[in-house]
Order: structure tokens, then C-alpha cells, then sequence
């Protein structure tokens, strides 16, 4: 019997779930008005008057509705910027990215459109490595090695691409207590070397800088990678290159409130603080740790590669939330660091095998990744923003779907930029999305021809009414486009119908008009009502003070029946209490589970006498 019933159940589902289904998918029939219409996936309107119908419908049922009244907004869809991809050349910028800036206009709440992108990694990219080292005294055997092992990184990284500078600075941690001894000055960050192609300047910086000691084990790493980070003309980032911050250290890193230890309160703002020279940071004891939320952001703003190149018993926190930082890895020094070279290139090199798409699109617009990677042409595509198993020259194909999920609140929002790039470079295509949430003709305030308030029609009706600060010259030319006419006999011909009225200052009266489409699509404006009509008119302020003496009624009044209802609950339970009191028959009889105490007391000092005189 349950079997029968659990089919009979599994067999009704199956056939509501269509009409479920459509209840769920908005239909055109649903939508009243023209803007509920067009925002529906291929619903048009048609504003032809005396149709009969459905004015929504289907856009392949469009041909019920005369064309000239069919209301069909389309996306326009622009390349702006589409260079070619290119290899990277002495005299010109390399091209990973193609098209560069595409233009989305008229984009349509619940419409979905798709741009083709292609990347390729370009032989020769640019690449600028600025090496972040720990010059706390634990890491003095690592900085010789950093300084023996140059001209070999130099040369190891120059195989990669012909394209390489390098640049060199450190950090300790914040001069004050308990960070470091009074005695011994320490440094947050300091710039030694800005970015350049000179390998042997690189060596002499690193030679000179000298090494401090400490008092806490954790230093200022992050501090300084936020430095690093956003300082961009000081550090000399390039802006067509791979941008690559190594972060060399044997010790954690202190966040955001260790600074409180010290009297630092206020929070890191993670703006670029150096010095005119560009070579000391200057707010280390006026600004908090960063977060790692802060770091995370500001990597991905500046389309930063962070290599966290740390010993092994301090691995594995950094490898913790090297995640949270997209485009970060963690590499595994030795204890003295003479494995640097290879961790560099390695690290390059998993850096480089993937690429990943990320966007900053705001709420209300979904974008989407569609590519099948490295498959061969017609292999099926899958949603993924992310390839791996990248060379020189791998060429990925990506479709990008934008969806208007929701329409922006404010009308400046409906302009948006996303910009769409690969983690880590620089390359991007930058979207100009124009969203238009208010797709019909005569609900658009920028349309001259239709006119959507009733203060821009009351000027073409009666002109004297133009401010004095208004341009009448415009206002009569505008009206001139509407073929504006009077006619104080009511047309059932007119659609839509829009109800306004003027008011006379003068003499407080009111007087209602309608406006709307002739049967030819031409304007008509006609009075209903020429009657001067009492305009009572009452100020904001006392329907306020009427709105607010209202609720307080309300509110006694509700706190008297309160009031009231507990006197009656009491004055009931009072009385029920003295009747039961008077129905109590009190007796004297014992509690048979009462049982009397009884006391014995026993001296043994008295039994003892007695035994002694026996």
C-alpha cells in the first residue's frame, strides 16, 4: 500500500512540475506595463492603440503589432580597443589580452550577452622582481647567500625572458618597545633599490645593508609588503611586465592590533607613506600591522605576484593563507637561503602554467567564465575562470557571459566599468556597461519627444509658467516636437492615459488634465476639468505632527486596554482565591507521614566507670 502511494505521489509530481516550472519562469502575459515588459527574457510591447491582447508578448509573436509601435530595445555590443596579441618587443608592449575595451550598451535586466576573449602567453614577457629580505640578526648567512647567488639569478631569470630588472629592499620591524631594544634602531621598510636592469648595483645594495637586532621574534614583513605593493613609481614597477615581490624571512609576521602592544592604534590605511626620496617609510610608528584582508585586496589591485620564500618551521602558516592572496605561492628556503635561485625559477614557473580570469563587477552584475582550456577546437566548454598546464605561446579561449541580475538603485550606477584580468599581469579588457532599466520610449526622462512628468507638460500647455531661470527658448522648441493640442472633450482613443494638474498660485485653484497617444502616435494634451477646483493643500510639517499624535493614541490607547485587561485578570484570580479560602476545611488529624524525632545520648565515659567497679 505505501509502494502504491509513494508512486501515485512521484507520478503527480512529475506532471505538475511543468506548471510549477512556469510559475517560476517569468511570463510575458504577467507583465501590465511596458517596463515590466522588456525586462523579461525576449518579451516586446507593443503600445499601439485599441490593440486587443496581450500588449507583451513573445518577440517572434511581435508581428500582431503594427512594427512602428513595437517597443524592442537591443544591446549594442562595440569593440572599442581590439589590437592583436603580440610578443613582447623592445620597442613595443607585448598583447596576452585580446579585445582590450568592448562597449555593452542598452543591457537589459535578465538578458545574458557574451564576449569572446582570447589569452596567450607572449614569449619575452617583462618581468620586475624586487627582492623583500629580513635583515633581523637571525638572517645574516641568508643575506651573503642572496649576495654570492645574484649574477646567478640574474642569469637564470634572463633565460626566461630577454626582459628582466630587479629591484632590492627590507624590512625588520617598528622602531619602539617591544618590537625592539631602545638601543638598536630598527626600520619598518626601507627602499634601498628601485627597480632596474643593473644585476651589479643589485649586489652592492644587498652588500651594504646591514643587519639589525630585534626583541619579539614575529617582524614587520607585511607592513613592508604593503609598501612594496603600492609604492609604484617609488619601487619602479613597470606597467606592461610581471610584477614579482619575493618576500625572503625565518619568522612569522605580525597583523593588525599587534601594533596596540607598542600605543599604535590607528589601523593601517594602506597608502603609500615614503618619504620624499622614496627610500624610508615614514608612518611605522603611527600606523598599525595590515590585515590579511588588506593584504589580499591590495595584491589583486596591483596585479602583484608574491613569492613568501620562508624556512620550514615557519612554513606552514604562511601557507595557510597564501590562498586568501590570489596570486601568491609559498617556496621553502634552507636555512641559509642557497637554494634561492631555484626556488625563484620553480616558483616562476607554477606561477606561469595557469592563468585565471578574476573581474571587480559589482551586485546586480553576474559575470561568468565559459572555456574548454587546452582542449582541441569543439571540445565542450565548461564554466571556469582558471586553465592550467600553460606554455609559452598556450593560446585559451574564453567566453564571458554578463547577466543583469538586478537594476542598479540610482540612475548614475546604471554606467558601470568592470574590468576583467588575468591574476597577476596587467592585461585587461575594460567593459563599458550601459544598463538601461527604463527601456520604453515615454518613460525615459532623457527623450524629448515623450515627455514623462507633469511639469514638463504643464510648461507646453501654458507657457507663462516657465521660471524665470528656465531657457523658455528651449522649453518652446521642446514643446514644438510634442504637437501639442487642446481639446476639453474626454477621447477614449488616447494610450495611455496620464493624469496631471495645474495649479494656479494665485487663486488656489486646481485644474485636472490627461495626456497621452492619439490614434497616428501624435501627442494630445485636453482638459477633463476646467473647473477652478479648491486646492487644499496641507503642509508637510502637520502631517507629520498629525502622523505622530496619531501613533501616540494608538499607543495609549492600546496601554489602556492593556491596563484594563490585567484589572479584570486580577480582580478575577482575587476572587477565586478568597472563594477557595472559604471552602477550606482545616482538621487537626496527624500526617500519617509525619514521623516524631527522637534523641538518644550515650556517655562513654559513664560506661567505663561502671565496667571499672565490677
Amino acid at each position: 500500500m505505501t509502494c502504491d502511494m509513494d508512486l501515485k505521489i512521484i507520478s503527480l509530481m512529475a506532471i505538475l512540475w511543468p506548471f510549477a516550472w512556469c510559475q517560476l519562469v517569468p511570463s510575458c502575459g504577467l507583465a501590465t506595463d511596458c517596463k515590466n515588459c522588456t525586462i523579461i527574457r525576449d518579451c516586446v510591447w507593443c503600445r499601439q492603440p485599441s490593440f486587443n491582447g496581450d500588449r507583451c508578448m513573445k518577440r517572434d509573436e511581435a508581428a500582431r503589432c503594427s512594427t512602428q509601435f513595437v517597443v524592442d530595445p537591443q544591446v549594442l555590443i562595440q569593440l572599442i580597443e581590439d589590437n592583436p596579441l603580440a610578443e613582447a618587443q623592445k620597442s613595443e608592449d607585448p598583447i596576452q589580452l585580446r579585445p582590450q575595451r568592448v562597449s555593452v550598451s542598452n543591457a537589459r535586466k535578465g538578458q545574458s550577452y557574451t564576449i569572446p576573449v582570447e589569452f596567450k602567453q607572449a614569449k619575452d614577457y617583462p618581468i620586475d622582481l624586487y627582492f623583500l629580505m629580513d635583515l633581523s640578526n637571525s638572517m645574516g648567512d641568508d643575506k651573503t647567500q642572496v649576495e654570492k647567488l645574484s649574477s646567478k639569478l640574474a642569469a637564470t631569470m634572463r633565460n626566461i625572458t630577454r626582459y628582466f630588472s630587479i629591484g632590492f629592499g627590507s624590512f625588520v620591524d617598528k622602531n619602539a618597545f617591544p618590537y625592539s631594544w631602545p638601543e638598536q634602531k630598527t626600520y619598518s621598510f626601507k627602499n634601498h633599490m628601485p627597480i632596474a636592469d643593473n644585476i651589479q648595483l643589485f649586489t652592492n645594495e644587498v652588500n651594504r645593508a646591514e643587519i639589525v637586532e630585534t626583541y619579539d621574534e614575529p617582524e614587520g614583513g607585511l607592513e613592508a609588503l604593503v609598501q612594496a605593493t603600492v609604492c609604484t613609481s617609488q619601487i619602479g614597477w613597470r606597467a606592461k611586465a610581471r610584477h614579482i615581490i619575493l618576500m625572503i624571512t625565518d619568522n612569522y609576521s605580525h597583523l593588525a592590533g599587534n601594533g596596540k602592544l607598542g600605543g599604535i592604534l590607528v589601523p593601517n590605511d594602506g597608502s603609500c607613506h615614503l618619504n620624499p626620496d622614496g627610500r624610508d617609510y615614514n608612518f611605522g610608528l603611527i600606523h598599525d600591522y595590515p590585515s590579511l584582508g588588506q593584504i589580499s585586496r591590495l595584491v589583486r589591485e596591483h596585479s602583484m605576484n608574491v613569492i613568501f620564500a620562508v624556512t620550514k618551521d615557519v612554513a606552514k602558516p604562511y601557507q595557510t593563507f597564501s590562498p586568501l592572496v590570489s596570486g601568491s605561492s609559498v617556496g621553502v628556503l634552507t636555512s641559509d637561503s642557497s637554494n634561492v635561485v631555484t626556488l625563484v625559477e620553480d616558483q616562476y614557473k607554477l606561477i606561469t602554467s595557469s592563468v585565471e580570469l578574476k573581474d571587480n563587477a559589482t551586485n546586480g552584475v553576474k559575470v561568468r567564465y565559459f572555456t574548454n582550456c587546452l582542449q582541441p577546437a569543439g571540445s565542450p566548454v565548461q564554466e571556469s575562470a582558471s586553465c592550467g598546464g600553460l606554455k609559452v605561446g598556450s593560446l585559451i579561449r574564453y567566453n564571458i557571459s554578463i547577466e543583469i541580475t538586478q537594476c542598479p538603485a540610482g540612475k548614475s550606477t546604471h554606467r558601470q566599468t568592470i574590468v576583467v584580468s588575468p591574476v597577476g599581469l596587467t592585461d585587461s579588457l575594460i567593459i563599458d556597461l550601459d544598463i538601461e532599466c527604463d527601456q520604453c520610449p515615454c518613460e525615459r526622462a532623457d527623450n524629448v519627444s515623450c515627455p514623462t512628468s507633469c511639469k514638463e507638460i504643464t510648461y507646453c500647455v501654458e507657457p507663462g509658467r516657465i521660471p524665470p531661470d528656465e531657457d523658455a527658448d528651449k522649453i518652446a522648441f521642446e514643446c514644438s516636437l510634442l504637437n501639442v493640442t487642446k481639446d476639453d472633450e474626454f477621447s477614449p482613443k488616447l494610450f495611455p492615459f496620464r493624469k496631471c494638474a495645474i495649479i494656479d498660485n494665485s487663486t488656489g485653484c486646481r485644474r485636472d488634465f490627461v495626456y497621452g497617444y492619439t490614434e497616428n502616435d501624435d501627442k494630445l494634451v485636453l482638459y477633463n476639468n476646467t473647473i477652478c477646483l479648491p486646492n487644499i493643500a496641507i503642509p508637510v510639517s502637520k502631517i507629520a505632527f498629525m502622523m505622530m499624535g496619531a501613533l501616540v493614541a494608538v499607543g495609549l490607547a492600546l496601554l489602556l486596554l492593556w491596563r484594563l485587561f490585567l484589572f479584570m485578570y486580577d480582580r478575577k484570580e482575587y476572587a477565586r482565591f478568597i472563594n477557595e479560602s472559604k471552602n477550606a476545611k482545616w482538621t487537626a488529624d496527624n500526617n500519617p507521614l509525619y514521623v516524631e524525632a527522637s534523641v538518644n545520648y550515650s556517655n562513654p565515659a559513664f560506661q567505663q566507670g561502671v565496667a571499672g567497679r565490677k
